[in-house]
């Protein structure tokens, strides 16, 4: 559903825009080199564990420049990520939807299940 937004509400997802279209480029000139590596993940710097979204800051990286197979290893948000990002870009809008905190709490819990999974398997993070 769509509907129109306020010229305030257009002020206030303005920052937003510019992030989304900020990640697009900056994803593209990163490297996924593990001579030149994204910043660690503060769970996994102190603990060695993986968290649920290790991988992702890689996956939209490996997505931008045309590798999705590899995005979707590395952490299956990435995608959902690049993909609201762009939308958000273009000025999508939808009416505010409530997700249950269960829903979001099953995506985290299936997304650390995968990280722990790879991590037990020795596959790459």
């Amino acid at each position: 559903m769509t509907e129109k937004l306020s010229d305030s509400k257009e002020i206030q997802l303005a920052p937003l825009r510019v992030a989304g279209l900020a990640l697009v480029p900056a994803a593209a000139l990163l490297s996924v080199s593990p001579i030149d590596p994204v910043p660690p993940c503060p769970l996994r710097a102190l603990t060695g564990i993986p968290c649920p979204l290790c991988g992702s800051t890689r996956g939209v990286i490996a997505a931008v420049h045309g590798n999705l197979g590899d995005a979707l290893v590395l952490n299956p948000a990435s995608l959902g990520v690049l993909v609201l990002a762009l939308l958000l870009v273009v000025g999508w809008r939808v009416e505010r939807v409530r997700i249950p905190v269960w829903v979001i709490a099953t995506v985290f819990a299936v997304l650390w299940g995968y990280q722990l999974y790879k991590y037990g398997t020795g596959r790459p993070l």
